[in-house]
């Protein structure tokens, strides 16, 4: 990490950034030594980091100042769209580390001075924003020195969790119902109808949603040379709809459990199904066990 060298102009820097992007671009990699491959590989990362850093300082400084309005645009997503031909996709994403300046400034911080990478940086703010906002600057002080210090993504996760849990006991009155209240799942459609799912899921959902794809994305055989991406991709695409059609392809699991609007749907041991309102009061059994699919 060196020091930032004195430019005549934003524009200048600007200049040198792409000028230095285009030289790398138009190098033929496969010419170079797998060392040099590397250190640039590790270089890209870095400079990664410091561009996310740089937009979103800037972009927050153009939205505090409406500056979309100038260009008749209703909002920094819009303009971002429209004036810098990215997806809506991409646009959110920059939204978010913009925001990130006021609520993560540590985080922000660290991406410059190129301690973590941009990867690592929103999953740290992911996890502290789901904090009280007292404990949120302290918690990402702390996890940003972790992942400096070479601590993986498993140990930082297991490191948020004892923050979250020391949270949790210093609120009791905290809603219980905050990651309910806060599920979402947002499916946009692209060119030729190609789709791009993204969601934040209770953990009730995302276990469920985990033992769908992981019992119909398995390997097919020694020949299957699918990614894990790719069979997950398959089995969503196989899998049905229905609530009902949902337990019949876990079948084979001891136990599913369904949340939906707070309703229970429990797949039990003799491969029945039993329905169950939020209050546990039975209001359904199914006929005999389903069939293992496959």
């Amino acid at each position: 990490m060196g020091t930032a060298p004195a430019f005549a102009s934003v524009g200048e820097a600007m200049d040198m950034v792409r000028a230095g992007l285009r030289y790398l671009a138009a190098t033929d990699a496969a010419q170079l030594a797998a060392a040099t491959q590397a250190e640039c590989l590790r270089g890209l990362e870095q400079a990664d980091a410091i561009a996310t850093a740089a937009r979103a300082s800037m972009l927050a400084g153009f939205t505090a100042g409406q500056g979309y309005a100038g260009d008749a645009d209703y909002s920094t997503v819009s303009w971002l769209m429209h004036r810098t031909g990215i997806t809506r996709g991409a646009a959110v994403g920059h939204t978010a580390w913009a925001k990130r300046v006021a609520t993560h400034p540590r985080v922000v911080a660290a991406l410059a001075s190129e301690q973590i990478s941009e990867s690592v940086g929103r999953l740290i703010c992911l996890w502290t924003g789901k904090l009280p906002e007292k404990f949120r600057d302290e918690s990402d002080e702390s996890l940003v020195a972790a992942a400096a210090g070479g601590l993986g993504l498993e140990e930082l996760a297991a490191l948020f969790a004892e923050m979250y849990e020391r949270a949790r006991s210093e609120l009791p009155d905290e809603d219980p119902d905050r990651d309910f209240a806060d599920r979402c799942l947002k499916l946009m459609t692209t060119f030729g109808g190609a789709g791009v799912i993204h969601g934040d899921l209770t953990a009730e959902c995302a276990a469920i949603v985990g033992k769908v794809l992981d019992a119909l994305g398995a390997k097919a055989g020694k020949e299957d040379d699918r990614s894990k991406e790719e069979r997950y991709h398959d089995a969503l695409q196989e899998a049905k709809t229905s609530v009902k059609d949902c337990v019949l392809l876990c079948a084979f699991h001891h136990q599913v459990v369904i949340h939906r609007w707070g309703w229970i749907l429990v797949l039990n041991p003799d491969g029945t199904t039993t329905a169950w309102n939020k209050d546990k009061t039975k209001v359904l059994h199914s006929h005999g066990p389903p069939v293992r699919p496959g």
